[in-house]
């Protein structure tokens, strides 16, 4: 299988997810994901899944995080415009799956070997799997005589090369004070291109005063909020193969599709002190993501066995219960934020910005 195929399109998916911002990280990877594509259909949509999964939930989690840096709605027309980066942490259980759970009808682990051997995810250890089978090209049954051996993709090995895995997502955030003691909150990115690649963001918040409203507690010397969040990330890669001096697979309309939705609803509490300002959050942050693999690929350029369509498609859905703490520091119009949100998947937020009113 065509080790640049995979690694400069097949990982695209990852590229696009961290917004380029871990680029060079991901593009290092000489693991061969698309050979999974040599056990059918069904195997590789469930060996793919297994193997990128780990991405897709921490860049679920990571999304959630970095909405607000105060409790404290601006006046009318007052702005803040900030960048944030969120690291959602995976555990070290994510380093790794079990192939023989999750039912293959092709291909079976034979090293590692052992009924119960792992292989690597994309966050594990460089550790070199391969699976062997009878070729089964469309999913509707082995073909005799026809032997299949994968080489599954290694892992970027991320714990042992810098003590911890972890998955930064950056942001970008413009915040407007409208009416009443409310803030609304807009994250945007034009679709933009590197390479095959492409990804666009765009999400919406809005944070209410809500103290206003709960008699006794107005004139107390804090900021109580509520904010409501969507954030949307979408984009697509060609995986576009056909050049005949390459190996298989080959296709005329490959392409990479993912989105990824989330929803946060928390209630939020700062109090400031000087230059300073305390703040936590607590609530609820959901996220549904969609990953397809579409196109026709020719798998063996024999005309007896059928082509691929469409290959690979799953869904991830992410929902945890979130507990933020943090501090900013505003020197004048410019500040500094950090905060640590406790969840399914812990997430590091750090950021800087202008505010004004």
């Amino acid at each position: 299988m065509n080790k640049n195929f995979v690694r400069k399109r097949m990982l695209s998916l990852a590229f696009g997810l961290l917004f380029i911002a871990a680029l060079p990280a991901y593009s290092q990877n000489e693991s061969d994901l698309a050979s999974f594509l040599n056990g059918g259909k069904e195997d590789a949509s469930k060996l793919i899944g297994a193997y990128i999964s780990p991405l897709i939930n921490a860049t679920s989690y990571g999304m959630t995080s970095g909405w607000y840096h105060t409790a404290k709605a601006h006046k009318t027309l007052g702005f803040d415009l900030g960048v944030t980066v969120s690291a959602a942490f995976t555990p070290s259980s994510d380093d790794t799956f079990t192939p023989s759970a999750l039912g293959l009808k092709v291909l079976t682990l034979t090293s590692p070997t052992g009924p119960n051997a792992t292989a690597p995810t994309i966050f594990g250890a460089k550790t070199p799997t391969t699976y062997t089978g009878v070729y089964d090209p469309d999913g509707t049954g082995p073909i005799p005589g026809k032997a299949v051996t994968v080489n599954g993709p290694e892992g970027l090995d991320f714990r042992n090369k810098i003590g911890f895995s972890a998955v930064p997502v950056p942001m970008i955030q413009l915040g407007i004070g409208i009416v009443k003691s409310t803030d609304l909150k807009i994250r945007f990115v034009p679709e933009q291109k590197q390479g095959s690649s492409t990804f666009s963001m765009i999400g919406f918040g809005v944070m209410h005063d809500i103290k206003q409203h709960i008699p006794g507690i107005k004139k107390l010397p804090f900021d109580l909020s509520m904010l409501v969040a969507y954030n949307s990330v979408s984009g697509s890669t060609s995986l576009i193969n056909t050049n005949p001096s390459d190996a298989i697979p080959d296709n005329t309309d490959g392409k990479l599709n993912y989105k990824l939705n989330s929803w946060v609803v928390q209630a939020l509490i700062s109090k400031k002190v000087s230059v300073l300002t305390f703040y936590a959050g607590l609530g609820y942050g959901t996220v549904n993501s969609t990953v397809n693999v579409l196109g026709t690929y020719t798998i063996d350029p024999n005309p007896l066995f059928p082509k691929l369509v469409d290959p690979f498609s799953t869904e991830y859905s992410n929902k945890s219960a979130k507990l933020t703490a943090g501090l900013r520091l505003k020197l004048g119009p410019v500040y500094f934020n950090g905060d640590y949100t406790l969840q399914k998947y812990n997430a590091l937020t750090v950021g800087f910005g202008f505010a004004v009113r």
